[in-house]
């Protein structure tokens, strides 16, 4: 199955498109300027470089956690695509479509939820060990060393890590820290399900931070 994947949930935005585990084409960019701008000539880069436009089964899209900007245009762009090309649509969460860079391997990723928080969730073999959560970036550091295993750290907020690593936990090389479309559309192939064009919705965690201040200014909670 060709499958077009879409990843937008941080600063650098990739698309791919995978063929039975083997990437045929992928661009990674991380642009001053918006997504909006910019995935849809990557789209277009990499369908031309596969081949692939009249070939394409499915285009999966990370769904999040992440920059709630990011993941709205990843997501209208894929639906957009998805809807006018008549193919399937495959929503993928973020952090386990980065589990997937790590085979065999206990893998930690991290995505930035502002104020020195993370998104983070535990992977072995790209299957999870605990729920999806967010806590301060050093205090999940600090408890993984009581973790049982070696873990691998991935994601945008590495650099922001203040704590010393335990001796049971490692940096991810550096080329495979951030989210990649790639994995994406791998993850979405083993996912063996197929979602709804028109109700496809990111995956938020948290509210974001204009909610929070719109419900701090009117003293009211902000409808969800």
């Amino acid at each position: 199955m060709r499958i077009l994947g879409i990843e937008t949930s941080t600063r650098a935005a990739s698309v791919a498109v995978v063929f039975n585990g083997k990437i045929l084409a992928e661009s990674i960019r991380e642009s001053p300027q918006s997504f909006s701008e910019t995935l849809m000539p990557q789209v277009e880069e990499v369908i031309k470089i596969s081949g692939a436009f009249e070939n394409l089964d499915a285009v999966a899209v990370s769904i999040g956690p992440g920059s709630f900007t990011g993941l709205r245009i990843g997501l209208a762009t894929a639906k957009a695509l998805a809807y006018a090309w008549g193919i399937k649509i495959i929503g993928v969460p973020t952090l386990l479509a980065m589990s997937y860079n790590f085979p065999n391997a206990k893998v930690v990723p991290l995505i930035d939820a502002q104020k020195n928080r993370a998104y983070y969730q535990l992977f072995e073999d790209a299957l999870s060990l605990t729920e999806l959560d967010i806590e301060p970036i050093d205090e999940i550091i600090n408890e993984l060393q009581y973790a049982a295993g070696d873990f691998l750290l991935c994601g945008d907020v590495l650099h922001k890590i203040k704590v010393p690593l335990p001796p049971n936990v490692k940096l991810a090389p550096p080329h495979l820290r951030m989210p990649r479309a790639s994995a994406v559309a791998w993850c979405a192939q083993n996912l063996r399900r197929v979602d709804n064009v028109m109700n496809l919705e990111p995956l938020y965690v948290r509210r974001s931070e204009a909610e929070e201040l719109w419900e701090k200014r009117h003293g009211l909670p902000f409808e969800q």
